[in-house]
């Protein structure tokens, strides 16, 4: 399961192995995410945040996985990158040649108060492909692990989120395309080709073609 490197600040008392098996430890952790969120400053304080709650969360869900009997790898998470992505609300990628550690980014949008809840299922979904086989995607197993880990640890792992990451950002962006097949949504300063020409580009994650262009007025 992932492992961090040391990190110069301690981790906060957040509750993690068996108290999260309960609702009361669930709703600990979002209250104490929620209070790091309500003054959180600068891209430091996002990424310690976000190492914290996978140092939390981590041995948790190996457990719920292999009580599950699902195939669990035991990977060292290499890196943490806070990105300004308004698209990937989250990423897993694994150095070619290893299958020994992994890499995880998440959006810098993310981190704004009143987002915890949203932030800790994220995390989650982006730990759960770091737990399995490197090409499993979004497959049968995955998929197991997640519903297994929605019902023992009181999350809400998604496939495709519906849920924004850019509320905060998207004031500065021009036109907005949203799938009507799965409501995948990108957001863009400049009328691209994408958004003068929708019928021609299919949704990067159903594979539809659907898209539809709104602009900000």
């Amino acid at each position: 399961m992932p492992s961090l490197p040391p990190v110069d600040c301690a981790v906060p008392n957040l509750p993690d192995g068996d108290a999260l098996l309960s609702a009361a430890g669930q709703a600990t952790l979002r209250e104490a995410v929620e209070k790091r969120l309500t003054n959180i400053s600068g891209v430091w304080k996002m990424r310690l945040l976000a190492r914290d709650l996978i140092a939390v969360l981590a041995p948790a869900m190996e457990r719920v996985l292999q009580d599950a009997g699902l195939p669990v790898f035991s990977r060292r998470v290499r890196t943490v990158r806070i990105t300004r992505g308004v698209r990937e609300h989250g990423s897993c990628s694994f150095p070619r040649g290893s299958n020994a550690e992994c890499r995880l980014a998440f959006s810098g949008h993310l981190f704004f108060a009143g987002n915890a809840a949203v932030l800790i299922d994220i995390v989650a979904h982006e730990l759960l492909h770091a737990c399995l086989a490197a090409r499993e995607g979004h497959g049968a197993i995955f998929r197991q692990g997640m519903t297994r880990l929605n019902e023992s640890l009181g999350l809400h792992i998604e496939i495709h989120s519906e849920k924004t990451a850019i509320r905060q950002s998207e004031a500065l962006y021009r036109y907005k395309v949203v799938c009507s097949a799965c409501g995948n949504t990108f957001y863009y300063l400049r009328a691209g080709a994408v958004v003068k020409h929708p019928s021609r580009y299919r949704c990067a994650k159903c594979g539809k073609a659907a898209l539809e262009v709104f602009r900000r007025t």
